[in-house]
């Protein structure tokens, strides 16, 4: 089976686990797993792999004993147990950035943090559609001036590299940067924190722009409403349709002078409610 350090979800590598084993002939029943962990419940482990239970950090090492880690594997373990069950985000950045310190340690070649890094400052999503609205030859100092708020020339310098390294730019023989078509890829998990990452830093973007910016350059509204989940459905359905809309309108607007970012946020301000009593 592929190597642990291969695995961003301790789910799927104790599934893959026990399917090795069960392969090999070897036993790898649920009851033959709970005797192993000294659990009196043969549905324990069908219950972690399903989600429904999570590990402790003792639990997490004694699942490690029965998988005969090494003491580097069995902190690896450990450490992805704790990046998958976290519940900040705060939290997940710092066991993520953990995992990617053990992972370059015993294998540099699995690990590629230039997707996250994209997502990880807001900016370089900023750079690169600026490169697609004025003609950039590699003057920085005037790029890093354009971006609002203003960045260093240091910063744009390294947000061009990195985007000529994920290939979202390039350079023409005439010494002008040009948009690739190329995406951005990352596995599930990586995607889902770095987005998190990437909207938090936009969220902040948009409060500071209350005072950074006039009426009639910004539109931020709000709106505060009681809706079923049938209607919550079609709220997203309308929000995924507005969002679709607006990028086939900036994809096809030749005359583009400015960047910005357009944010659409829906989140709940309460429990669910039933009758007059309020549930989780």
């Amino acid at each position: 089976m592929k190597p642990l350090s291969s695995y961003m979800d301790y789910r799927s590598y104790l599934a893959d686990w026990i399917a090795d084993r069960k392969d090999n002939g070897m036993p790898a029943s649920n009851r033959w797993f709970a005797q192993k962990m000294h659990i009196n419940s043969a549905s324990w482990l069908t219950d972690v792999l399903r989600g429904t239970k999570g590990l402790s950090k003792a639990t997490a090492n004694r699942v490690s004993g029965v998988l005969r880690h090494s003491p580097a594997d069995s902190r690896h373990f450990e450490t992805l147990v704790a990046y998958n069950q976290a519940r900040t985000l705060g939290e997940r950045n710092a066991y993520y950035e953990e995992l990617l310190a053990i992972r370059r340690i015993k294998d540099p070649k699995v690990v590629s943090p230039g997707q996250y890094e994209y997502y990880a400052s807001w900016y370089h999503s900023a750079v690169r559609s600026l490169i697609g609205v004025l003609r950039f030859t590699g003057d920085f100092e005037r790029l890093a001036k354009s971006v609002s708020p203003r960045i260093s020339p240091r910063q744009a310098r390294r947000s061009v590299e990195l985007l000529e390294t994920l290939g979202l730019v390039r350079r023409d023989p005439d010494g002008a940067y040009r948009l690739d078509s190329s995406a951005i890829t990352t596995g599930d998990y990586e995607k889902s924190l770095a987005i998190s990452n990437f909207q938090q830093e936009t969220m902040r973007l948009a409060q500071e722009a209350l005072d950074r910016y006039p009426r009639n350059v910004r539109d931020i509204s709000t709106v505060t409403l009681g809706v079923s989940e049938k209607s919550l459905e079609e709220i997203r359905r309308l929000a995924a349709e507005f969002r679709r809309r607006v990028t086939e309108l900036a994809n096809t607007d030749m005359e583009a002078d400015r960047v910005y970012q357009v944010n659409i946020q829906v989140f709940p301000l309460s429990r669910f409610a039933r009758g007059r009593e309020a549930t989780a």
